[in-house]
């Protein structure tokens, strides 16, 4: 029997039975005068007609859009029409959907649209079928997950129409059956259960490669640590490594599907030794430590590629001409030329950019501050300092946004969704489609070029692959790391929970730092501003200690690490003070201290013993800093640059060294 369907409201686009209709009462209800397409296609953009397919399709077709509106889809009625004609013309004796030839459709200029369309009409179709015959779609190893009924994504609102669910790849049977069961009970979306199948499917192989051929009733322990071991040494079909994020994930995907056979009952047989436990999740999520490349910590933007982008900033965003929502191709670009220079100047991760609220921007006395989400931590309104130039920017867009019209469930956000959507709005713009525009004007972009010349003579250029958004975070870590921010400093910055986290920017390699100290070695001073240098590069570690303001040879202090000062770091005092270049900006921020202290102790009426004290030291520290400085203009601007590159070296390993002790206790996780 032939289900009923209620007529759609035809002044909301929704479809409308139309059959039986003449004419005259079809342009009654569809008025072409008043009725088109804004791309100017006529009636046929804003109609269906329905009354030239047989019964049962045009039912079916009615239900099908209904279907589709139910779940909150756009409906482009002029792509359904061409859709519906193209079945008339090619297949005038089928009387069902489920009777089309999709290469007979699809063969002719319209075939992206009509396969498109036709998937979208066909899936609702055969999912009521199976469900009126009481057909079970998840009995075998491969699932449709239109007929399943599962969303292709985690922020998707509506069923996936084409792809399939390969469950085959899972060597072990008996754990492919658990993850057939979890994806049939817990129904995820198509995503989550590619990971996990590519999760699982590893776990399949290692543990069939071990002596009990993965029977379940002989697993341990060690078997969960050498599949984890798998995991994080997954790489890409190109033979590329996957990001740490994405291996982390995988192990993530597999301790999910564990606690649910677990609790299930799925894996009673399973001896609980084999298990994702607290210490193994906590390798696993330090695994980064094993992969770190030490010479560029993560994939930090050099600073002259950034300077080569801001050159074409006007660029972003311009690629697209799309307009919608009252806005013009200009708003847009401005739109997401403020997001790349908030992420630029922030470091902030690319959701928390595009997320910011209305209020974003909140001033402290004289100094902006930037309100974000940490979404990944789950830390809400943090506040963060920002430069002037960056609260101008802000500032800016927040006029041009003022005059713009924005769509009541956006207005809370600095960057507001626009457009026509398949589904609900996040209310601000996706990360994923400020992602594409990025990507689309680093393409287009002029070669990225980074110094120096290839074995072809030709200019060095990055390879645009390696320029992403992502990268902008790890670009601000990497300034303050070779500024000598101090660590617990840069903490705070990047709103990191563990401070080991932020140590990773500060790595440095034993290579480099020998040629670094090699470098430096070289340029040591004493007190006085006489040379001293090391004889050998070995001397300069061994017989000295890096301390605040300078290195220091005196044993006993070299001996406890240069925390056994006999002077209290009055280091230009000191016969075992040796200087170097990589100490200018200490011993700068040093001088500048002691004058405020100078000037505090005249006006609080110090002893003059007190006031003293602190002019030698100044006077001392002036003589080393001259000297220093005056090393350096002695040099070629090549030898400068690279003794600059090579002190920022020596300062990012010091900034370790100089943790306060506190800020190691009791932090072993990051965010």
């Amino acid at each position: 029997m032939t289900p009923s369907y209620p007529p759609r409201c035809p002044s909301c686009r929704k479809a409308k039975d139309v059959r039986g209709l003449t004419d005259a009462e079809f342009d009654a209800i569809y008025d072409p005068a008043t009725r088109r397409s804004d791309s100017g296609k006529g009636t046929s953009a804003k109609t269906i007609r329905l009354g030239g397919l047989p019964s049962p399709m045009s039912d079916e077709v009615l239900y099908a859009l209904q279907d589709r509106d139910r779940q909150g889809l756009a409906l482009n009625l002029y792509a359904v029409n061409r859709g519906l004609n193209r079945i008339t013309a090619t297949s005038p004796d089928a009387v069902s959907l489920l009777d089309l030839d999709f290469d007979a459709l699809a063969d002719g200029t319209s075939k992206g649209q009509v396969v498109s369309v036709l998937r979208g009409l066909i899936g609702p179709v055969r999912r009521l079928w199976v469900a009126y015959s009481g057909e079970d779609p998840t009995l075998g190893d491969v699932w449709d997950p239109s007929l399943v009924g599962l969303r292709s994504a985690p922020d998707r609102t509506y069923i996936a129409h084409f792809g399939e669910l390969d469950f085959m790849p899972i060597r072990l049977v008996w754990l492919r059956e658990v993850v057939k069961s979890w994806a049939r009970d817990v129904r995820p979306d198509v995503a989550s259960i590619r990971r996990t199948i590519h999760a699982t499917r590893v776990t399949a192989e290692v543990l069939a490669a071990q002596d009990h051929r993965g029977n379940p009733t002989q697993l341990s322990l060690a078997d969960m640590t050498k599949v984890v071991d798998a995991l994080l040494s997954q790489r890409k079909p190109t033979g590329e490594p996957y990001s740490i994020t994405h291996l982390q994930a995988l192990v993530y995907w597999l301790r999910r599907l564990m606690d649910y056979a677990r609790a299930s009952g799925l894996m009673d047989e399973v001896p609980d030794a084999f298990t994702l436990n607290a210490s193994t999740i906590h390798w696993a999520r330090r695994a980064d430590r094993r992969r770190i490349d030490h010479e560029e910590v993560g994939e930090a933007l050099p600073q002259h590629v950034i300077s080569q982008l801001d050159r074409h900033l006007a660029r972003l965003g311009t690629e697209s001409q799309y307009a919608g929502g009252g806005w013009s191709p200009d708003d847009y670009a401005a739109m997401y030329q403020t997001v790349y220079q908030v992420q630029r100047d922030t470091g902030r991760r690319n959701n928390e950019v595009v997320s910011l609220p209305l209020d974003c921007l909140v001033w402290d006395e004289d100094q902006p501050i930037l309100i974000y989400d940490n979404h990944k931590a789950g830390r809400l309104r943090r506040r963060l300092p920002i430069h002037r130039d960056t609260a101008a920017v802000i500032e800016q867009w927040l006029r041009r946004r003022a005059s713009l019209p924005i769509p009541a469930d956006c207005s809370t956000y600095l960057f507001p969704s626009q457009g026509a959507r398949n589904r609900p709005r996040a209310g601000h713009v996706k990360k994923l489609t400020y992602g594409r525009i990025f990507r689309r004007w680093v393409d287009n972009l002029p070669p990225l070029l980074v110094g120096g010349l290839d074995e072809h003579g030709a200019e060095r250029t990055l390879p645009k692959v390696q320029v992403q958004p992502y990268g902008l975070r790890h670009a601000y870590a990497q300034r303050h790391a070779d500024a000598g921010t101090p660590v617990d400093v840069l903490r705070e910055l990047m709103d990191h929970v563990s401070v080991e986290t932020t140590m990773g920017y500060y790595q440095v390699s034993l290579k480099r730092k020998k040629e670094a100290v090699r470098l430096l070695a070289g340029t040591a001073i004493d007190r006085d501003g006489n040379p001293a240098a090391f004889s050998q590069p070995s001397a300069y570690e061994l017989a000295s200690v890096a301390v605040p303001f300078g290195n220091c040879t005196e044993p006993s202090n070299v001996k406890a690490g240069g925390k056994h000062c006999p002077i209290r770091f009055q280091c230009a005092g000191c016969s075992f003070y040796r200087p170097d270049a990589s100490f200018l900006p200490a011993i700068e921020e040093h001088l500048v201290e002691l004058s405020a202290d100078r000037e505090l102790s005249v006006t609080t009426g110090a002893a003059p013993w007190v006031t003293a004290n602190l002019t030698e030291q100044i006077d001392a520290f002036t003589t080393v800093r001259n000297k220093l400085r005056d090393q350096l203009e002695q040099l070629t601007p090549q030898a400068r640059e690279e003794l600059e590159l090579a002190s920022q070296a020596l300062r990012k390993a010091r900034a370790v060294a100089f943790i306060p002790i506190e800020h190691l206790k009791g932090r072993t996780d990051g965010s």
